[in-house]
């Protein structure tokens, strides 16, 4: 029999069985070393060796409390051999669901100060353990949510010519993408890859840090080829059946994450909904459906995955976060309040929940629209146009309104100037109406409701009163309906009011959108005016996706209006006793420039179709528009122009104009 250095006895393996592992062996090893002390407490050797053997077989927490103990029996390099596995091993079990929530990050603040603790008072002699509990404590600081932290730890390693180790930087890089600096992740992370190319967590980390440069073409490669190299059941030489394989399943989320942050939901819905199938009761699936139900403008749908979620595991980080935005996009502002509270409670570390905040704050808080536009008609053939705009018009208004009072209400002011030239370019008749007023909004979750009055102060009908009522309902996620009231309304025909004649108005309207792609709006409307006629207008819009990619969406459009006037031409303004319009057209929009929420997109529409009148011949109608959209944290700046070439009782016109509008606040 051969003795080992332990005093333990092993025998030589039969011939055709397997030999002992390394493992075996240092088990067999602590064994004898436990009965020697068992025996005799006193024996210094077998004590070294029980804690040499104990951090052998990865029980590094032990073995340095062994060290403790009796430290002049151990080297200085097996001492700080065995207190940095120690350290290590207390920050992987930080990352560990902890059996009380509240204690979730008490294991790594813990790893943390011990790791301090050696720094301070037991300074490393060995240049690789000093090194080591640097780059350690970058993980524990990445545990504990402290990303710049980790990477002024990280640039402090560079600046002393350490070459940071491969296994290090995946965790840099995660804290690097968790500031927003994705172009300094992506390099990190392809540094890693270059020592660990099947590191999983650093390939997908790459691909996000690579889509959040907004380089698609980059990035779903990646996915795509990782999720493809991953077996869903590998199986080990001789195994009779596989094991689970959880890289699979992040490689296929994350997939389908980013088919959805690339403006493809509904395969991101379709591969999302598979892997549900499969897995129920899982709660980040479910998280993530959430997610992209969100992005599908289907608020109430996302909540309830959330809350499928949250059932399964009350402490999803994402399902929190996620429910602040859906309550708040169902207008249940006072649930989004709590379920804020919920998630900075839970995870105050999180460096999303000021983005979180932020978008609560902007939705709560002041909400203004300011808007401004101008156009010209010209007949086609001279002389002045039939044009219900007159041959110049423009205008501009104001809508300003409070922060939420009481979590549903809003109390503002309104102003408008309308106004329009009638007659030759030269010397034109101005036509305008001028009102200025208050107006208080309700809204709380189903129900929106408004009421407006206004003091008209233009010379047409100076000192008169207007006013608005108007109510809606959403039924669910796809249909909503509402229904307004306006006295003097102010989209009456100017042609009209130029006349002295004024209008009032009955609008019902209805919509269904079921998702991101594809909207139906109807909308049915009477003008009463005063000179006794009623027109009536019945109209039908329709929008369906027909091209997603990362930067690009095209949209099919179509639209359908009719329109009647009891009086018809027997009125001196613009009044088609029937009439009807029918128009096919695309719309594109390009993502020009995007830095998160900060972004720059351009769109182009073409359409084009038949206008009938009573009376007179049918005539195509084309038109062209070109217009820019700024956005910044929830807040839009757009203008654009517009070209088309209507038809007024027979006369073609060529009508150019351009509006521009700011909108403040993340309420709609």
């Amino acid at each position: 029999m051969a003795q080992t250095s332990a005093g333990s006895e092993t025998r030589t393996p039969a011939p055709g069985s397997a030999a002992p592992s390394a493992r075996e062996h240092h088990a067999a090893a602590l064994l004898a070393l436990e009965r020697r002390l068992a025996r005799d407490p006193s024996d210094d050797e077998a004590y070294r060796l029980r804690a040499l053997t104990l951090a052998d077989l990865g029980s590094s927490i032990l073995a340095s409390e062994a060290v403790a103990a009796r430290p002049a029996l151990f080297a200085t390099h097996e001492i700080e051999r065995i207190q940095g596995d120690a350290i290590a091993r207390r920050i992987g079990w930080g990352r560990v669901e902890p059996e009380s929530p509240t204690r979730r990050l008490d294991e790594a603040r813990a790893a943390l100060e011990a790791l301090r603790v050696l720094q301070r008072n037991a300074p490393r002699r060995t240049n690789w353990e000093r090194t080591r509990l640097r780059v350690d404590a970058l993980s524990a600081l990445n545990s504990l949510q402290r990303h710049q932290e980790v990477v002024d730890g990280y640039d402090a390693l560079l600046a002393d010519g350490v070459e940071v180790p491969a296994y290090a930087l995946g965790t840099v890089g995660d804290s690097l993408l968790a500031l927003r600096r994705p172009e300094d992740a992506s390099r990190v992370l392809e540094a890693a890859l270059a020592h660990r190319p099947d590191d999983v967590n650093a390939r997908i980390l790459l691909a996000y840090a690579w889509m959040e440069q907004e380089r698609f073409d980059l990035a779903m490669p990646l996915f795509e080829t990782l999720a493809a190299s991953q077996p869903a059941w590998p199986r080990q030489p001789g195994a009779r059946a596989g094991y689970e394989n959880w890289d699979r399943y992040s490689a296929d989320l994350n997939l389908a994450l980013a088919h959805s942050y690339g403006n493809d939901q509904a395969r991101a819905e379709a591969m999302l909904h598979a892997l549900g199938n499969i897995g129920p009761a899982n709660p980040g699936l479910q998280a993530a459906i959430g997610a992209m139900e969100s992005r599908r403008r289907r608020p109430a749908a996302a909540l309830e995955r959330y809350d499928m979620a949250l059932t399964a595991d009350p402490q999803d980080r994402d399902a929190l976060a996620g429910r602040v935005g859906a309550l708040t996009a169902l207008d249940r502002i006072g649930a989004a309040r709590d379920a804020y509270a919920a998630l900075d409670a839970t995870y105050p570390e999180d460096p999303r929940l000021v983005r979180v905040e932020r978008a609560l704050d902007r939705h709560r808080g002041v909400q203004a629209t300011l808007s401004a536009n101008r156009g010209r008609s010209r007949a086609r053939d001279g002389g002045s146009p039939q044009s219900p705009f007159g041959s110049r018009d423009g205008g501009h208004a104001l809508d300003l309104r409070s922060p939420l009072i009481d979590d549903r209400w809003r109390i503002g002011v309104l102003a408008q100037d309308t106004w329009a030239d009638f007659g030759a370019d030269t010397g034109a008749a101005r036509t305008r109406y001028r009102s200025a007023g208050i107006g208080g909004w309700y809204r709380h979750d189903r129900l929106g409701a408004s009421a407006t009055v206004s003091r008209v102060s233009d010379a047409d009908d100076r000192g008169a009163t207007a006013w608005t009522v108007a109510g809606d309902w959403r039924f669910s996620d796809a249909w909503h309906a509402g229904a307004a009231i306006a006295r003097l309304d102010p989209q009456a025909s100017l042609q009209a009011r130029r006349l002295g004649i004024t209008a009032d108005s009955l609008t019902l309207s209805a919509a269904w959108t079921p998702s991101d792609t594809v909207g139906l709006d109807a909308r049915a409307s009477r003008l009463r005016y005063e000179d006794g006629n009623i027109r009536d207008q019945l109209g039908l819009d329709a929008t369906r996706r027909l091209l997603s990619r990362p930067h690009l969406m095209v949209d099919g459009l179509a639209s359908v209006h009719v329109g009647r006037a009891s009086q018809g031409d027997r009125t001196a303004y613009f009044n088609p006793e029937r009439d009807a319009s029918a128009t096919l057209g695309l719309r594109a929009d390009h993502i020009t420039w995007r830095r998160y929420e900060s972004a720059f997109q351009q769109r182009f529409e073409i359409a084009a179709g038949p206008y009938w009148q009573r009376g007179q011949s049918m005539h195509w109608v084309p038109s062209l528009g070109y217009r820019h959209l700024w956005r910044r944290d929830g807040h839009e700046f757009e203008y654009g122009a517009a070209w088309s070439r209507p038809v007024y009782d027979g006369a073609r016109e060529q009508r150019v104009a351009f509006d521009v509008e700011l909108r403040w606040g993340g309420a709609r």
